[in-house]
């Protein structure tokens, strides 16, 4: 009897290799009969999966961003992949297209304001110069953000920590005020201008804290408001998504793979899935996400717990509550069944660790003129 081919589908890593959203579409993918092949020019979590079908060796794409591009498309039209999937800002930006001008908060803030999509109140410096010179006369706390991921956003109580605790660059950069409560998110998937399929999540911790992700999260019931805000501001947009919110309010959007898509896909709704089957040609009913579903990245988590209580947010007893294993919990990239991502981000760590470095090559582009948006 003729084996059955597994449809291939192509997850583009880019960076340094440590993307947790290309692991849960592998094993999501391979999960659903696909097979699932990982771009990799290193380190990779993805590609340590057992589930991962196989490798393909590219380029940087921080240090070789037209290398990795040329490696990629050309394997792209090598093979009939199912479909092709950028799954970290450093991949989309390399390969351009559409969703690659929403990686750009600048881009971003625009196109929400002229939807009415709300957001905070955003003030934009051309460089980083450009914000030290004016750090004085900013409403403090405030958050920093590169227009692109260059660096975490960081939040700044005066405008001495602030000063402190800049990076130089002579990307734009983004200021806006610190919102401490209703941190949100939906994961989604648009197609045809239509949201074929959302999942919504309540943050429960963040990491890095306060302006970092999901570190935990529970799922919890649609909002049809904030649905047809999504529909408004992505309606040019096809493929999977992640949205960070406080209350009504944008604060970041993924246009690609995104690290909760395990989450998505306990909670009756595997994303990655319903859009490689959309590019088959398949059809796929509309679905959302089921409330009650606890996240947990535990890497993050225990580092947000363990700040926080250094901090002195929360007490001993807090963080022994926070920590708590929590039956039916859906992790991160944690699994023992495949332990090979673990033991990859285990090696990434020890390396940083004794390099005392971080990655290079990222591009700086010139932004525009200090304006508000």
């Amino acid at each position: 009897m003729t084996a059955r081919v597994r449809p291939e589908v192509l997850i583009v890593e880019g960076g340094a290799g440590m993307s947790r959203g290309a692991v849960g579409a592998v094993r999501a993918l391979a999960a659903a009969g696909y097979a699932p092949v990982v771009t990799s020019c290193g380190l990779s979590l993805a590609g340590a999966s057992r589930y991962c079908a196989r490798r393909v060796v590219v380029p940087s794409s921080l240090r070789h961003p037209e290398a990795f591009a040329a490696a990629v498309r050309a394997e792209a039209s090598r093979a009939a992949y199912a479909a092709v999937l950028p799954c970290n800002d450093e991949a989309l930006l390399a390969l351009g297209g559409p969703a690659a001008a929403l990686v750009d908060k600048v881009v971003l803030a625009e196109r929400a304001r002229s939807v009415g999509f709300p957001i905070p109140e955003t003030v934009v410096f051309a460089t980083s110069a450009e914000l030290t010179r004016a750090a004085a006369t900013l409403a403090y706390p405030v958050v920093v953000k590169p227009a692109r991921k260059s660096y975490p956003a960081l939040r700044a109580a005066t405008s001495d920590e602030l000063l402190r605790r800049l990076p130089r660059g002579d990307e734009p950069v983004l200021v806006q005020p610190y919102l401490d409560a209703g941190l949100r998110g939906i994961l989604g998937l648009m197609h045809a201008g239509e949201l074929v399929a959302a999942v919504h999540l309540r943050y429960v911790r963040t990491w890095p804290t306060p302006c970092g992700t999901a570190a935990a999260a529970l799922t919890v019931d649609p909002d049809e408001a904030l649905e047809r805000r999504v529909r408004a501001l992505l309606a040019g947009h096809e493929g999977i998504f992640h949205m960070d919110l406080a209350g009504p309010f944008l604060l970041d959007l993924n246009p690609r793979l995104h690290a909760t898509l395990p989450l998505a896909a306990a909670a009756g709704v595997d994303l990655t899935t319903l859009y490689c089957d959309l590019q088959q040609g398949r059809a796929v009913p509309h679905a959302r996400g089921r409330g009650g579903v606890f996240y947990r990245w535990l890497e993050g988590d225990v580092r947000s717990v363990i700040a926080s209580l250094r901090a002195r947010r929360i007490s001993a007893l807090d963080a022994l509550t926070a920590l708590r294993p929590r039956a039916r919990t859906v992790h991160g990239f944690e699994s023992a069944a495949d332990p090979g991502p673990l033991l990859e981000r285990a090696r990434y760590v020890a390396r940083r660790l004794l390099t005392r470095g971080a990655p290079s090559g990222r591009r700086r582009r010139p932004g525009p003129v200090r304006s508000r948006v």
